[in-house]
């Protein structure tokens, strides 16, 4: 069986969203494509036609590429967003080390792991823990990008100008962001 999906977002252990799921990607447009199929060893590849629903009238194939295209700027973004937490735990996890290592290093660690939290709080909700923590603590940016690909995806449409609009915003969000994990 096949989805017809393109891969997720990048995610991290222990990501909890609320109304998103990082994991399944946008939905393939209608068009040609090719499916490798592998058994016992053996791969071959044959072609896979994707025609649109005849159901949906109104609707153009262009509508769906615009849909497919916002939608993969959506999940690129969303990973965007997850990669930045998961190179701050790495680099985190870096400073405690050579501090271990070089203790006269400590307070100079503390204070850029401190700087590097900052910015991990604004990306993700840290204290999430369990899926029903985002009930209590407010979802974070990754979180709000994610959960505009429902939108995004919800109905075979062209996005709405609304769709757009929070891209753009958000986007600006993850760019000041990105500034702070630079410096």
């Amino acid at each position: 069986s096949c989805d017809l999906r393109d891969p997720g977002a990048k995610t991290f252990e222990g990501l909890i969203f609320w109304g998103a799921q990082a994991d399944a990607g946008p939905t393939a447009v209608p068009g040609q494509y090719q499916v490798r199929l592998t058994a016992n060893g053996v791969t071959e590849i044959r072609p896979l036609t994707i025609i649109k629903d005849p159901r949906l009238t109104g609707v153009s194939e262009t509508d769906l590429a615009e849909q497919f295209k916002l939608a993969i700027q959506v999940r690129d973004k969303t990973s965007e967003a997850n990669e930045m937490v998961i190179r701050i735990r790495e680099i985190k996890k870096n400073i405690a080390d050579r501090v271990k290592k070089d203790p006269s290093l400590d307070a100079a660690g503390e204070r850029l792991s401190t700087k590097l939290s900052a910015v991990e709080e604004d990306i993700y909700q840290v204290r999430n823990r369990s899926n029903q923590d985002p009930l209590n603590f407010p979802i974070k940016l990754n979180n709000q990008i994610a959960a505009l690909m429902r939108v995004v995806e919800t109905g075979d449409a062209k996005p709405t100008d609304q769709s757009y609009e929070v891209f753009k915003e958000l986007n600006d969000r993850l760019e000041e962001i990105r500034k702070r994990y630079e410096e």
